[in-house]
């Protein structure tokens, strides 16, 4: 994982299976091994413009935004595994503070490519410390988590968390309907053998109903069983 203090501007790429993030505007540089290579761009700041795969800013506690530059990525959210808005990214901009058009991506999975193995990153806040944390992951891993995801949003509200300062980057996601609720979770990192199961919860109020562990090829099933007994409990 790597730490920054705010504000700052990151421009990130993948060079020779090591993730690295350039300060735009201190010049630090941290590098981070990911081992995989993907198809990317080496970041740089150059007179005119940000180079690298994308770029990452963070500027208040509860804000981090993101953005495609050279090559393509990938975020996943509410609306399932979707690209990155890509811009052209200037330097005077950063400095200008011109985030606008770049998208909140605060504990939100960012791929680096649509093709398996690839690289997942997550940014968070903690204080004045924008957290990056990167793991290596497939997209097939991702795609049932969204499946899943898709299922359990028949039960009720669906909301969906990943915890990226964790080392095997968690993405929860969540379900209520009346005062049960169903907890769906997945472990992104692929280099751990939790990546091959999915955990399921079943409560209501304070009390855990049901607990599940599952391979992540069930999940689908596991989790229309779930919504099935959301539905016929009603709601309170």
């Amino acid at each position: 994982m790597a730490t920054f203090n705010t504000p700052c501007t990151l421009a990130l790429g993948v060079v020779g299976k090591r993730l690295v993030y350039l300060d735009v505007e201190s010049g630090k540089r941290v590098e981070e091994y990911v081992g995989v290579d993907v198809d990317s761009a080496a970041p740089d700041v150059g007179r005119d413009f940000l180079g690298g795969h994308i770029a990452i800013t963070s500027f208040s506690t509860s804000i981090v935004k993101a953005v495609a530059l050279a090559k393509p990525a990938y975020v996943l959210d509410l609306e399932g595994l979707r690209p990155l808005a890509r811009k052209a990214v200037t330097v005077a901009g950063v400095r200008a503070r011109e985030f606008g058009a770049w998208e909140q991506v605060w504990n939100k999975p960012i791929l680096l490519s649509n093709a398996s193995p690839t690289v997942a990153l997550g940014a968070s806040r903690a204080g004045s410390l924008l957290h990056i944390n990167a793991v290596p992951t497939d997209v097939e891993l991702v795609g049932k988590a969204w499946a899943t995801a898709r299922v359990l949003q028949r039960g009720g509200e669906l909301s969906m968390n990943c915890t990226c300062r964790l080392g095997l980057m968690p993405l929860e996601i969540f379900v209520r309907r009346g005062n049960r609720y169903v907890v769906a979770k997945f472990y992104l990192n692929a280099t751990s053998p939790r990546s091959r199961r999915a955990f399921f919860i079943l409560g209501e109020g304070g009390n855990v109903l049901q607990r599940r562990d599952v391979d992540v090829g069930e999940a689908e099933v596991v989790a229309f069983e779930y919504v099935k007994q959301l539905e016929t409990h009603g709601v309170d």
